[in-house]
C-alpha cells in the first residue's frame, strides 16, 4: 500500500510541476501565487490522507479477518 502511496505521489509532483510553469505564466500577483501554492500544499496533504485512510482500511480488514479465523479455532 506504501508503494501505491509513493506511486500516487510522484505523478502528483510530475502534473503541479507542469502546470506551476503554466499558472506563473498567468498570474503576476504574489498574492495569487501564495494562494495557489496553499491550496497545492493542501491538495498533497489530502493525498496523503486519502492514502493514510486506505493503508488502514486494509490493515482493519485483515485483523477483522484474523479475528474471524481466531473465533473459528478456539
Amino acid at each position: 500500500m506504501v508503494y501505491i502511496w509513493i506511486y500516487i505521489r510522484s505523478l502528483i509532483v510530475l502534473i503541479m510541476l507542469d502546470f506551476d510553469k503554466t499558472f506563473e505564466n498567468e498570474v503576476g500577483s504574489s498574492k495569487d501565487k501564495e494562494i495557489y501554492q496553499l491550496k497545492k500544499d493542501m491538495a498533497i496533504k489530502v493525498e496523503e490522507i486519502q492514502a493514510l485512510y486506505l493503508e488502514v482500511k486494509q490493515q482493519i480488514k485483515q485483523l477483522e479477518k484474523e479475528a474471524e479465523e481466531m473465533l473459528l479455532y478456539p
